[in-house]
């Protein structure tokens, strides 16, 4: 599976828990190193697990449910919709909108050596973007509808080959134009906006803030105490048997701890 590791032979774990006693609800492992699908299953599967128990269909409808960055998708946003779920998922830029989150460290390296939008000037009577080198970028596309539903406009220039400064600002080896995208708006009905604008209140980002302390410490004591900091089996069920096992014995301490309800 990809992984920010590069592409690894493994199995993703995931858990849904719960705020009061860290009680693992479901838990599943999943070949895909990117969380971006893997709401659905997790809430499926824990409705079941409910349903077991003698509870409604409707047990999590009112429920909040918290996740970190890596979950931010239409895909899960619109299942908690649709099991009216109150979910809280940032999407990746969340720290940089929170000032307390910010911090002074500089960048260095290539990464502040590059060209970005803030390098080129906007003339804005004819509508063309000109690079610090005097290259001027042209209008290709009005109005397109990108990633997380925004509305952007896209500027390209003509060949750029021979530039003295093209490795600063073409990402690409081979890249010959350097185009340039200029957000202008948001699309209707963008998940992603209404998302970002109850994370970023000050009532979402104290729920939020829970996250941390109710699922990591789930995870550094499965892989610290319990010892299992990789699987040693190979298949997907098999996998799954050890992962969920492993689930069981956290939460039979969690009864020794606080009983049964």
């Amino acid at each position: 599976m990809l992984t920010s590791h590069g592409t690894i032979q493994g199995y993703n774990g995931q858990a849904l828990v719960d705020d009061e006693n860290q009680v693992i609800i479901h838990a599943e492992v999943f070949g895909d190193g990117q969380d971006h699908h893997h709401v659905p299953p997790v809430i499926d599967g824990a409705k079941e697990n409910m349903k077991a128990l003698g509870h409604a269909e409707d047990y999590f409808e009112g429920t909040i449910l918290t996740a970190d960055a890596l979950y931010h998708s239409a895909t899960n946003m619109e299942k908690c919709e649709e099991e009216k779920i109150d979910a809280y998922i940032p999407d990746k830029r969340f720290r940089r909108r929170d000032p307390s989150l910010k911090t002074t460290r500089e960048y260095s390296g290539k990464e502040a050596k590059r060209i970005h939008l803030k390098d080129f000037h906007h003339r804005e009577a004819d509508d063309v973007y000109i690079c610090p080198q005097g290259k001027v970028l042209r209008l290709k596309a009005k109005n397109t509808r990108g990633d997380h539903d925004r509305i952007q406009n896209i500027y390209a220039s003509d060949d750029c080959t021979g530039c003295e400064i093209k490795t600063k600002c073409i990402s690409r080896k081979n890249g010959k134009r350097r185009h340039l995208t200029v957000r202008t708006g948001t699309a209707p009905g963008n998940r992603n906006k209404a998302m970002a604008d109850k994370i970023d209140t000050e009532v979402g980002k104290k729920i939020y803030s829970r996250r941390f302390g109710i699922v990591e410490p789930v995870f550094g004591n499965i892989r610290s105490q319990k010892r299992l900091d990789r699987f040693t089996l190979r298949g997907k069920i098999k996998v799954n048997i050890q992962w969920l096992l492993y689930c069981m014995v956290h939460n039979m301490g969690k009864i020794a701890n606080y009983g049964t309800i």
